[in-house]
């Protein structure tokens, strides 16, 4: 009996018996991904569950600070601080994006004009070809027109004996010109291909571009650090940044709405600074001059090379030589590379 089936090839409760093992393994492989997908759901919100928790606990801790006017002198101190920072890490942040933009365009620019200048290079060249064989044609038309009004001038007895060979040195001459046709058409196909070749944009930021980039930047970091240096500003806001408003304290509220009107004079004046870019320029003239890098391939100093930060930099003398820290201006011993001043490693190349 079970022969006469396979004899009949009925193989179809075999095939649906296959089919049902292979949808059960896809419905347990389904059924695994989807308890994966559970678990990870529930992390992220086991971890935001905490995050609601931690800021309402915070909430509660400075709403107890508010109700004492001492503490909440003193909160206003610390806010006022964490403000300070973000003003200069947003100062920071943009300076970068201009500078990065100016460079990227310049190299843009002068890949173009790289690329254009070969490109002309390249058509003048076709040009050539193609002015040395439209002559070419120029003058072997004038030979067909010559030969055909020979041929038309013969008179029968002639026409009879020389006409088949002019005929067949037309053909020629003919099939010449052909030639010399394709030819200048595919001359101004490829012309008009390297003209509508599209212009490379630059791989990212050159080495050369990203040292005087980071130079720059840096340059600008240590600007912000002497401009709220006066009153220790810039040690304070540093430390709010990494304590909470609890563990700071600023002294009576005399004090503390001293200081609050100090941050904001100084926040009022790096807006109305007129001497920031010289400055910063000079600085980085500096830097370019002095960083040293790990390796020949690194586009970040080190920050031994910047470990102190120059009050003032002097401008380069008449000769030209490189601009020199004033000695009469002792350098802040900020370095503001390793400690990460104004968010600067988020703004680096």
């Amino acid at each position: 009996m079970l022969t006469k089936l396979w004899a009949r090839g009925d193989d179809q409760p075999v095939e649906r018996l296959l089919k049902l093992y292979s949808d059960r393994a896809g419905v347990k492989r389904e059924l695994s991904d989807m308890r994966r997908e559970r678990h990870e759901l529930l992390d992220k919100l086991k971890e935001q569950e905490n995050a609601i928790f931690r800021a309402h606990e915070q909430l509660e801790g400075l709403e107890r600070l508010l109700t004492d006017p001492l503490s909440a002198a003193n909160a206003m101190v610390y806010f006022q601080l964490r403000h300070l920072w973000r003003v200069g890490a947003q100062k920071l942040e943009q300076f970068a994006a201009d500078l990065r933009a100016q460079r990227e365009e310049r190299e843009r620019a002068r890949l173009h004009e790289a690329a254009l200048a070969k490109r002309r290079r390249r058509l003048s060249a076709i040009n050539e070809k193609l002015d040395s064989v439209l002559r070419k044609q120029q003058a072997l038309a004038e030979n067909i027109s010559a030969m055909q009004d020979g041929l038309k001038a013969l008179n029968g007895l002639i026409r009879f004996f020389k006409g088949p060979s002019m005929r067949r040195r037309l053909a020629g001459m003919k099939n010449g010109n052909d030639a010399l046709q394709e030819k200048i058409d595919e001359l101004k196909e490829l012309g008009e291909g390297i003209r509508n070749e599209v212009l490379p944009e630059p791989d990212g930021l050159s080495l050369r571009s990203r040292r005087l980039i980071n130079c720059a930047v840096i340059a600008m970091a240590q600007y912000l650090v002497v401009h709220f240096a006066e009153h220790d500003l810039v040690s304070l806001t540093k430390t709010a940044t990494e304590r909470s408003v609890a563990d700071m304290k600023f002294g009576d509220r005399g004090e503390c709405d001293q200081m609050v009107e100090r941050i904001r004079e100084r926040i009022d004046d790096l807006h109305q600074e007129k001497r920031l870019t010289d400055d910063v320029r000079r600085r980085t003239d500096y830097l370019v001059n002095h960083v040293k890098y790990a390796d020949e391939s690194n586009a970040l100093p080190t920050p031994e090379s910047v470990a102190t930060t120059p009050k003032t930099i002097a401008q380069a003398d008449d000769e030209g030589m490189e601009a020199m820290s004033r000695t009469s201006d002792a350098p802040l011993k900020i370095n503001v590379l390793e400690a990460e001043y104004w968010e600067l490693f988020s703004v680096l190349c």
